[in-house]
């Protein structure tokens, strides 16, 4: 820990990006050493650099200032520069100056509010360049869970009981193997994309490509093939590159069938 005023920061390397850990207030006094790490950093060739902001206890406008500098500062030397962990200091003041559309975030903190999008419902065909909803998740032991609630709420008003309970299981089928396969650091992430077609419901999971085909600890396939084959309509692995995807689609019409039937022996 290297104390700064009262504020610190650890580094953490992993090849060319580097994660800063901040703790304590972040301020005019405290600004300049965290500023100075930064350059130094770039001077040095880090491609990456990741402020982790879960121990910062207050931030002001000076604060502010030092990270819009930071991510102008790391343009400059070409290299990307993401806040991780926002905590909700933090939060009321990117909320209250705009800050929001020229940052990046990584984690859940501002998942909803930058990355979700307006909902094209069930009005059209599935437009596959563009999900209707997309945000980034930590892979820790909860991301199961906030990718299904996510799906359950994106299917509250236009799915039916039987296709939100389908396709919140085959979500969490998809993201809990990456979340098994140790994927335990906090600022490991995934993302989650869905798209609302009037014919069909698709949900992919985009992680490492390292955590997609590794081979489990024990003998058999890396994902519970038989819960997909059986309740996906199409399902599949993309792994070619560094970024991997694992996806499935479900038709709309297989589950207004069984509503149809359901409804008529009522």
């Amino acid at each position: 820990m290297i104390p700064a005023a009262s504020l610190g920061f650890e580094e953490d390397v992993d090849g060319d990006c580097h994660t800063l850990s901040v703790a304590g207030e972040l301020d005019v006094a405290t600004a300049p050493e965290l500023e100075a790490a930064i350059v130094r950093l770039c001077d040095a060739g880090a491609k990456e650099i990741i402020l982790d902001l879960h121990g910062v206890a207050s931030i002001d406008a000076s604060g502010l200032r030092l990270i819009m500098t930071a991510s102008r500062v790391c343009e400059r030397y070409g290299c990307d520069f993401a806040l991780a962990r926002v905590q909700a200091p933090a939060q009321r003041l990117f909320d209250f100056s705009g800050a929001i559309g020229r940052l990046s975030f990584r984690g859940r903190s501002f998942a909803k509010r930058i990355a979700k999008r307006e909902a094209s419902g069930t009005s059209g065909p599935l437009n596959r360049s563009r999900p209707d909803f997309d945000v980034v998740l930590d892979l820790n032991r909860d991301a199961p869970r906030s990718a299904r609630s996510y799906v359950r709420d994106l299917l509250r008003v236009d799915g039916s009981h039987e296709l939100r309970d389908t396709v919140m299981l085959l979500t969490s089928e998809i993201v809990t193997p990456i979340v098994e396969r140790g994927a335990t650091a906090f600022l490991e992430c995934g993302e989650l994309l869905v798209w609302l077609g009037s014919e069909l419901v698709r949900v992919e999971f985009r992680a490492p490509s390292r955590l997609l085909t590794s081979v489990p600890d024990h003998d058999g396939p890396a994902y519970d093939t038989g819960v997909l084959d059986g309740f996906a309509d199409r399902w599949a692995i993309d792994a070619s590159g560094a970024s991997a995807c694992i996806w499935f689609e479900v038709e709309r019409a297989r589950w207004r069938g069984r509503e149809s039937q359901a409804a008529a022996g009522a």
